[in-house]
């Protein structure tokens, strides 16, 4: 299927809101009918707006899913920042929290957007790039923890945040999209456990804590 593409953003605060509320009424539709079920008339019906509207701001509804998945991207790459004034167990559960934050309020959008990656190049290369994000900073990070000699030596910085990441997308996507129950606090605590003693973080924090304290 070729590709489709939204209008140029709009320049006046109204057109803005317009376009807002368009996809407000779109992803509330595909979250609730699905893609395939979903017509533009669908969503020109729950934004309260004459079918002609929606076409004003965007020329199909995948383009309209383009437009959120993008909201998407940028809502997790805020999620994945680092908070460089944290200890490295902090940072690790911040970041832990965050993911999982984000990926609460999305699981729906996520799921409607991996069913159309099955049959639409661009969704699959656009949930690549959030795999992508998590993964590169997440090695970013090792890789500091390992010059700064707080984390292990011995596994590959690049690896090893391929593998974490993995484990917390899995887990966030069996909790929130498949009906998984966990406490949340519990859920962050045992997920910073696994990822930080699979790097020695914390081994390497305490002896370095002796060392300065002698």
């Amino acid at each position: 299927m070729a590709a489709t593409n939204a209008t140029p953003a709009p320049i006046t605060a109204r057109g803005r809101r317009t376009r807002d509320a368009l996809l407000v009424a779109a992803r509330t539709t595909f979250e609730q009918r699905g893609f395939s079920e979903t017509r533009m008339s669908d969503v020109a019906a729950a934004a309260g707006v004459s079918h002609g509207t929606v076409y004003t701001w965007f020329d199909s509804k995948e383009s309209m899913l383009r437009a959120l998945v993008d909201e998407l991207v940028n809502e997790l790459r805020g999620a994945l920042r680092a908070h460089s004034d944290a200890s490295p167990v902090e940072r690790v559960s911040l970041a832990n929290d965050a993911y999982l934050q984000a990926y609460r309020r999305n699981a729906r959008l996520i799921d409607v957007a991996e069913q159309v990656a099955v049959t639409h190049e661009h969704f699959r290369r656009q949930l690549s790039n959030i795999r992508t994000l998590h993964v590169e900073r997440v090695a970013r990070d090792i890789r500091r923890l390992q010059e700064e000699r707080i984390a292990a030596q011995d596994v590959d910085a690049h690896t090893a945040a391929a593998a974490l990441c993995g484990m917390v997308e899995a887990f966030a996507r069996n909790w929130f999209g498949r009906g998984e129950t966990h406490d949340a606090q519990r859920a962050v605590d045992t997920l910073t456990v696994l990822w930080i003693r699979s790097l020695g973080i914390a081994v390497l924090q305490q002896t370095i804590t002796k060392e300065k304290s002698t």
